[in-house]
Order: structure tokens, then sequence, then C-alpha cells
């Protein structure tokens, strides 16, 4: 899986007490595979890249504290450790906010001399960049998964990285609801919801009761929670830890149930 980070807009700052150098920076982040399609939106987010003048001394920046900063070595050293810190947070799955804590560069956690060549940095006529992330191969060794499963596990996944936990509620649910249909196999329950053939489902699984209660847990929860099941005035209450949570027993639960049965 690819995303397209592209910067949108930058804004500079010099402050005297500390003496350092700012940048506010807003920017986007989308699925490759979307640029051009109708479909291209992406979320956006906003960080400050902090410079102290100690360390823009040290590497010998030039202008840093002028305005030729705006488009000097500055901005060049801005932007690229700002790539790097962006790559490391995608590949990890941590960017979820839309506000990101500042990106502070100072001589306690930086090198001694600057890092770069400059002269080989792209920015800031090159505005975006690319990173590819390893998919997580969540059901890849269970063949017998439902395909309708896969693709509610990527819209998990996907709802996860932006932050829209009601939406990973909704695709866990909708997951095990379809675990549950494909279990039982018969054609009178695939327009049922999952509550009113669940008993027959809790017969025909090899899951723990632990975990069946779990599941059966959460369909109800989908049905209450804001925006999960239905549409709401009220403000989404789960928040991201949870929504981690949820999405890795989920996938768990699935491997596990389908697993027992190869």
């Amino acid at each position: 899986m690819q995303k397209t980070v592209t910067f949108t807009n930058w804004k500079p700052r010099r402050n005297s007490s500390p003496e350092t150098f700012e940048y506010g920076l807003a920017f986007s982040v989308i699925d490759t595979t979307l640029m051009g399609t109708p479909r291209e939106r992406g979320s956006v987010h906003t960080i400050v890249v902090v410079m102290t003048q100690e360390l823009m001394n040290d590497w010998h920046l030039a202008g840093a504290m002028e305005d030729s900063a705006v488009t000097g070595d500055m901005l060049k050293v801005a932007l690229q450790s700002l790539e790097e810190h962006l790559t490391d947070l995608l590949k990890r799955g941590l960017l979820t906010q839309r506000n990101l804590p500042p990106l502070s560069l100072n001589t306690q956690n930086s090198p001694d001399s600057c890092p770069y060549n400059l002269s080989n940095i792209k920015y800031p006529s090159k505005t975006s960049f690319i990173v590819d992330i390893d998919e997580p191969q969540v059901v890849s060794d269970i063949p017998s998964v439902h395909p309708n499963i896969k693709v509610l596990l990527d819209r998990m996944d996907d709802a996860l990285d932006r932050g829209d936990y009601s939406s990973v509620l909704h695709a866990s649910a909708s997951a095990f609801e379809t675990m549950a249909k494909d279990i039982v196999g018969i054609p009178g329950v695939q327009n049922q919801t999952l509550g009113s053939f669940f008993n027959r489902y809790r017969n025909d699984s090899i899951l723990p009761v632990e975990i069946l209660d779990y599941i059966l847990a959460t369909y109800e929860l989908r049905n209450t929670a804001p925006l999960a099941g239905h549409g709401s005035t009220q403000t989404p209450s789960m928040d991201r830890k949870t929504a981690i949570a949820l999405s890795e027993m989920t996938k768990a639960f699935v491997r596990i149930e389908y697993k027992m049965r190869q």
C-alpha cells in the first residue's frame, strides 16, 4: 500500500526567547491509488517544525534567521526532516491525529553536523512524497475466510488511519456479522441481523464463550454508539486506544474462528 503526502502550506516564524525558527505546515495524506479519481480525498494534518538557533549555527544553515529562510537552507532541512518523521509515523501506523505534536530539532536530539547534502534536497520545489507501507498479513494464511470479511478488515484499518473510530466499530461489527453468516451457512440468515440468529451462531461456532460474548457486545454497541450504526447528533465517544484494541481483537477472533476449522 502506498500513501502520498503533500505539503499544502507552510508559514515561517522567528522567535526571540528562546531563539528558534519554526515552520507551521499543513499537509494531506491520501492513498496513492486514489489520486486522480473521484475518491481523491485524503486526511488533512498540521504540524510545527522547530529548530533552535544553536543547532542552526552548528549546522551552518545560511540565512536561517533571516527572511531568506523562507526559501533557503532552513526550509530545505525542515521539509526533509519532516518527510522522514512522517514516513516513520505512517509506517508504524501512528499518524492518526489531525494536529500533530511539534517536531523539535535541537542540539540534544540531533547530530553535531547537518546530516544532509542540501544540494540534493529538492524542496521546496518538490511538494510531495510517497510512502510504501507494508500491509499486515491479517488473514492471508487462512484461505477459507470470506472475501467480504477481508474487505471489511481493510475498511476497519483505513478508518483507524483516518481517526474515524466510530467507523472502526461499524466495520468490526459488520465483519463479525459476515463471519457468523458464513459459519452458519444457511440461506435463511443472510437477510437477518446478527442479533436475531446469534444463538444459532453460538451453537455452530468453535470460539470460546467469552469471545462470543465479546462479539455480541460489539454488535450491540454498534447499534447504539453515535455514528457507528446510525446517524446521530451526539458526539462519538470511542477513543483511539479503544479503537486499536477493537481492531486487533477483531482480526484475532476472525483468524481463530477460521483457523480452528482447517
